[in-house]
């Protein structure tokens, strides 16, 4: 198995409206990989179709060279392909240590269960202080921060997060960024969705370019940092 995840001639549509037109990619163990666009251009259908919420018209995807373009979205999880959405999308009401048990759900063993727990504690100091309060009592950072570790209590293999900058503070998207990298340091390999281009391809090992549902870049992340037009388009660099 040279690739965790490849992707082939994926499309997506929403009624008559097609979202993505039949895009290839692959991801190697251990890369973060950077999927950058503008809004709107199929970044979150890409993850929600690889995570089994959406279902393909047409094209596969293999994780580990199995098919799973068919499996719904339970299945994907318990094979540790783990999605954090947009958006954060904690359980408000739940306390931090509730949440983090939920995404744990695959795990029976609750000494593993707790054992995780205490990983993400080291990790995220923040939220041990914080494990009885409720979840949307924290700050946005928090927030993040408590969705990254419930996704990670999970024990993913291939960990998709969508947009983690989103309303963040330039100090929080900083740390964000190191824990990203942290985390694939660990053995986790990334795909990581965000607006903030920059940043992603300061960390990426490569990168595809999504307009209007078509790949129309990929390329190291170092390459297309350099890029004339991703510099205009993307970087805000004229």
């Amino acid at each position: 198995m040279k690739n965790l995840l490849e992707v082939e001639q994926l499309q997506v549509s929403y009624g008559k409206i097609a979202a993505l037109n039949g895009i290839s990619l692959y991801i190697e163990p251990g890369e973060i990989v950077a999927m950058i666009g503008a809004n709107g251009a199929g970044k979150t259908t890409l993850i929600n179709t690889i995570s089994g919420i959406l279902q393909p018209q047409k094209g596969s995807i293999k994780f580990k060279d199995e098919l799973i373009s068919a499996l719904p979205a339970w299945k994907i999880a318990r094979k540790r392909v783990v999605q954090i959405p947009e958006g954060r999308r904690v359980f408000p009401k739940l306390t931090v240590m509730e949440n983090m048990e939920l995404g744990a759900f695959p795990e029976k063993d609750g000494k593993m269960v707790k054992a995780g727990m205490e990983k993400m504690y080291a990790f995220f100091p923040v939220l041990k202080e914080r494990k009885n309060q409720p979840a949307g009592t924290l700050s946005g950072g928090e927030q993040q921060m408590l969705a990254i570790a419930r996704g990670l209590m999970a024990k993913p293999e291939l960990l998709m997060i969508d947009e983690p900058s989103m309303g963040l503070s330039p100090v929080l998207v900083e740390k964000v960024f190191q824990i990203i990298k942290e985390i694939n340091k660990q053995g986790i390999t990334i795909l990581l969705v965000e607006q903030n281009a920059k940043k992603s391809l300061q960390i990426a090992a490569r990168a595809y370019v999504l307009e209007t549902g078509n790949i129309v870049l990929s390329d190291t992340a170092g390459k297309l940092l350099g890029n004339e037009l991703i510099k205009k388009a993307y970087l805000g660099e004229h």
